[in-house]
C-alpha cells in the first residue's frame, strides 16, 4: 500500500475551487436580495452545502481513487435504485419529479448519478485499455450510461440527460474511440429527428420552438430568454453594481438565483465580471486537464476526463442558453447556480481528482513491468495520455531507463 503525498495537492485547483463558490454567493445573495432581509435562506442552504462538499472533497482526496473503481459496482446499481425510487416515491416541483426529502433537507439522485456514471465508466473503460477501443468497449459504455439516461429522461429532466450522455462522450474519446465512430453517433440524432420529435416530452418540444423563434410567446415560454438577453445586454462593461440590476431586483428575470444566474452577474458585474467568471472556469479546467496527463494511470485519467467533460458542458449550455445560443435545458451553473446537490456534486469530483494526485504516487518497479509492451509506449501513456501529444516527447529519461531495466540480464 503506497503512502499519501499530501504535497501534491493541488492548490491551485483548491483555490479555484474557493473563488467560483464565493463568486456564486456574491451573485445569489444579489438574486435573492430582499429589502428587510440582507442574507436570504438561498444564500445560506449553498453556504452550507459548500461547507460540507469542501470537507467532503478532503476526506475524499484522502482515500485511494482506486478503490473508487472496487466499488463502482454497487455504486451503479445504488445509484439505479435511487433513480428508480424518485419515479415512485420523488417529490414534485415546478412539475418535475426529481427530488427526494429526507426530513427537511432535499437532494437530486441525478446529480449522484453523475458522479456514479464518470466512476463505473472510467473503471469499464481502463479495464479494457489494453484490448484496444472496440466496438464491444463502444457498445457496452453506451449501455451503461444509457440506464441511467433512461430514468432521469423520465422525471423528466433533459438537461441532466445530456450532461450524462456529455460525460459518455468526453470519457470515450479519451479512451481511444475511433472519431468516425463519435462521428456517427452524434449523426444519429439528426439524421433520425422526426423520431426523436415523437419521443419527447410536450414540454420539451415548445422549449425547442421557442429557441428558434421566442418573439412568437414573449410573455409565455419565450419571457424567459427575452429577459435574459435583456440582462445580459444592459450589463455593458461594468455592469450596474451589485443589487443594482433592473431586470433582477424588480423580477422581470425569472429563476434569476439558478437557471439565468449568468445574466444576473452579466447585468450587475458587467462584460468584465462575465469574462472574468469565464477565466476562473478557463483555469479550472486547465488544472483538470493536467491531473489527468499526470496521472499514472487510465482510470485515474478516464476520471479526470469525466470530471472536465461534466464542468465543461454544463458551463458551455447554461452561458448559451442565457445569451440565446442554447435552448432552456434547466442545467445549472457549477459553482454559481443556487442548488446543494450540484454544487455538493462538483466538490466530491473535484476531491476525486485531488486523491488521483496524492495517491498516483505509485511505487514504478514494485512489481514486474509488462514487456510485452515496449516501455516508452508505456511510459508515454502514463505520461501523457492526451491524444493530440506527439510520440516523440514519449521518449524520455524515464521511458529509457525503464528500457534498461526491463532488458535480460538488467538485475543479475
Amino acid at each position: 500500500m503506497q503512502r499519501k503525498s499530501w504535497a501534491k495537492f493541488d492548490l491551485w485547483l483548491l483555490f479555484l475551487a474557493l473563488a467560483l463558490a464565493c463568486f456564486g454567493f456574491l451573485v445569489i445573495r444579489s438574486a435573492t436580495l430582499l429589502a428587510d432581509q440582507q442574507v436570504s435562506r438561498q444564500l445560506i442552504t449553498q453556504a452550507a452545502y459548500a461547507g460540507v462538499g469542501l470537507m467532503a472533497l478532503f476526506a475524499i482526496a484522502a482515500l485511494d481513487y482506486r478503490v473508487l473503481g472496487t466499488l463502482a459496482i454497487p455504486l451503479y446499481f445504488g445509484t439505479i435504485a435511487i433513480l428508480g425510487a424518485v419515479l415512485v416515491a420523488g417529490k414534485t416541483i415546478y412539475g418535475a419529479q426529481r427530488w427526494i426529502a429526507v426530513g427537511p433537507v432535499q437532494f437530486q439522485p441525478s446529480e449522484l448519478a453523475k458522479f456514479a456514471v464518470i466512476v463505473c465508466l472510467a473503471r469499464y473503460l481502463s479495464g479494457r485499455e489494453e484490448k484496444g477501443f472496440g466496438l464491444k468497449t463502444l457498445v457496452g459504455s453506451l449501455l451503461i450510461v444509457l440506464v441511467p439516461v433512461a430514468l432521469v429522461y423520465r422525471q423528466p429532466d433533459l438537461g441532466t440527460s445530456l450532461v450524462l450522455m456529455a460525460i459518455w462522450f468526453g470519457m470515450v474519446f479519451i479512451a481511444g474511440a475511433p472519431l468516425k465512430w463519435l462521428g456517427g453517433l452524434l449523426a444519429v440524432p439528426f439524421v433520425a429527428f422526426p423520431l426523436v420529435w415523437r419521443v419527447m416530452h410536450d414540454y420539451m418540444r415548445r422549449r425547442l420552438t421557442i429557441f428558434l423563434a421566442p418573439e412568437r410567446d414573449p410573455f409565455g415560454e419565450g419571457y424567459n430568454m427575452i429577459q435574459a438577453r435583456i440582462s445580459v445586454g444592459s450589463g455593458g462593461w461594468w455592469g450596474r453594481g451589485l443589487g443594482n440590476g433592473t431586470q433582477t431586483q424588480l423580477n422581470f428575470l425569472k429563476v434569476q438565483q439558478s437557471d439565468f444566474i449568468f445574466a444576473v452577474l452579466a447585468e450587475e458585474l458587467g462584460f468584465f465580471g462575465a469574462a472574468i467568471l469565464l477565466g476562473l472556469f478557463g483555469a479550472l479546467f486547465f488544472r483538470c486537464l493536467l491531473i489527468g496527463q499526470r496521472s499514472r494511470d487510465s482510470f485515474g485519467r478516464l476520471l479526470a476526463a469525466g470530471v472536465t467533460s461534466m464542468l465543461l458542458f454544463q458551463v458551455f449550455i447554461n452561458i448559451g442558453m442565457n445569451i440565446g445560443l442554447a435552448p432552456v435545458t434547466g442545467i445549472p451553473l457549477p459553482f454559481i447556480s443556487a442548488g446543494g446537490s450540484s454544487l455538493l456534486t462538483v466538490f466530491i469530483s473535484l476531491g476525486v481528482l485531488q486523491s488521483v494526485l496524492i495517491h498516483a504516487q505509485a511505487r514504478r518497479y514494485d512489481t514486474q513491468p509488462n514487456v510485452s509492451v515496449p516501455a516508452t509506449i508505456r511510459i508515454r501513456r502514463e505520461r501523457f495520455p492526451l491524444r493530440w501529444v506527439g510520440g516523440r516527447i514519449g521518449r524520455s529519461v524515464a521511458a529509457r531507463r525503464l528500457q534498461r531495466l526491463t532488458r535480460p540480464g538488467a538485475h543479475r
